[in-house]
């Protein structure tokens, strides 16, 4: 009997084809997939995930309580910039780093979180065929949100055996007549790795020389160990025209759920990041905004949770038990942030291979280190954010399991 085809057969069988490249050219978050893989492990312990363990700090929640309970408007749409006094806080904060007058209302956008501010500013600025330099490795989402924007992401590896350093000569060599952008993290995620002043005084004559733009991700520049804050890239005049910065309230104030931080872009950039912020998502949520104007103008002079000093001294622990599992793992000591991004040994598995296998065997989470860059593979990023308790029980774990590998 002859087959009868219709034409909904052929439609459904093309039916991805259909759907916008620049979606189906993003691939899917390294450290999403082995959350997702993860959850169906029972037991299973996440090294993975960037999330402290700290609670939103008391005098947040009790504030945002009494918010609930008095302000009329909290349940209703903010300005589609952001609160005024959270913009002029925001603007503050970078006046201050910068030594320069900052403009809230035409310079800065408060946002869902720094991953929103990378998403419009890379939007923004990134055309089809632009390349965009990217220290290798790097975090994950900038890769997509290159590809989204159908720009070329150009990995500029970092140098393990120098503690992950960026060396300005292979930044430079990586510059072409088409390079657009260059994204950095300082503190860095995934490696800790924190840039100093020779650093990004290379990067922002380089910025000059070759008129590219910078978007500085200053998530974690509040996490610095044994050092002074890093510099900012705001102290260099030369570049500020071509300057952005992406700051969340996540890690510093334990606000991860929150999804609250702010873009600040010079005004000619501004004018047209607002409108990429307005078309796709409004407002960042009123509540959250609210969590994050208390969060600034309320904060005790000591930190009341610890969050820092709990941070460092799980530092400590991770780098003293990795140290026992020297046959296994190296690394370089993080400077700033909450990871460590280690060399495996005593096997040929690539890093995606090697994490699952230790999901399956030893019920702990990891992030391959090639979902970082092409310079990660051989390598794994652990997260220390979550409890001591977790922390130990994993690296439990990871030695009973280093006795089960060959040598």
């Amino acid at each position: 009997m002859r087959r009868v085809v219709h034409y909904s057969d052929i439609f459904m069988s093309g039916k991805k084809d259909r759907l916008a490249s620049r979606v189906r050219n993003i691939g899917t978050s390294a450290i999403r997939e082995m959350m997702l893989l993860g959850s169906k492990v029972p037991g299973a312990i996440s090294l993975a995930q960037g999330i402290p363990d700290a609670r939103t700090p008391a005098y947040i929640r009790d504030g945002v309580i009494e918010l609930l309970q008095k302000d009329h408007d909290i349940g209703k749409y903010a300005p589609s910039p952001g609160l005024p006094q959270l913009r002029k806080l925001a603007a503050d904060s970078v006046s201050t780093k910068g030594g320069f007058s900052v403009d809230w209302e035409t310079q800065i956008c408060i946002t869902a979180g720094a991953i929103e501010a990378l998403a419009i500013a890379t939007s923004t600025l990134v055309e089809e065929g632009d390349e965009v330099l990217l220290p290798d490795p790097g975090y994950p989402p900038y890769m997509e949100q290159i590809a989204f924007a159908k720009g070329k992401a150009v990995y500029v590896p970092l140098n393990a055996e120098r503690g992950w350093r960026l060396d300005l000569q292979t930044l430079e060599r990586a510059i072409t007549p088409k390079t657009k952008l260059l994204i950095l993290a300082n503190p860095s995620n995934p490696t800790g790795m924190v840039m100093g002043k020779d650093e990004l005084e290379g990067i922002a004559a380089l910025s000059a020389k070759h008129g590219f733009f910078v978007i500085a991700d200053i998530t974690y520049d509040f996490l610095v160990y044994d050092h002074a804050a890093p510099p900012s890239l705001l102290a260099y005049p030369e570049i500020r025209d071509n300057l952005l910065l992406c700051y969340s309230f996540s890690k510093e104030f334990s606000m991860t759920g929150w999804r609250a931080g702010f873009l600040y872009a010079p005004s000619y950039i501004y004018e047209q990041a607002a409108k990429v912020h307005d078309a796709f998502l409004l407002c960042a949520p009123t509540i959250s905004q609210r969590a994050a104007l208390i969060a600034l103008t309320k904060r005790p002079s000591e930190d009341p949770e610890g969050i820092h000093a709990n941070l460092a001294e799980k530092r400590e622990v991770i780098c003293k038990r990795l140290d026992a599992l020297s046959d296994l793992f190296s690394y370089s000591k993080p400077e700033g942030a909450y990871y460590v991004f280690a060399k495996y040994r005593k096997t040929r598995l690539d890093s995606r291979a090697f994490a699952r296998k230790m999901l399956e065997e030893a019920k702990v989470i990891c992030v391959p280190g090639i979902g970082f860059g092409p310079n990660g593979e051989g390598h794994v990023r652990f997260s220390y954010g979550c409890s001591r308790e977790n922390l130990y029980e994993a690296f439990d774990r990871l030695e009973r399991w280093n006795g089960t590998l060959g040598s």
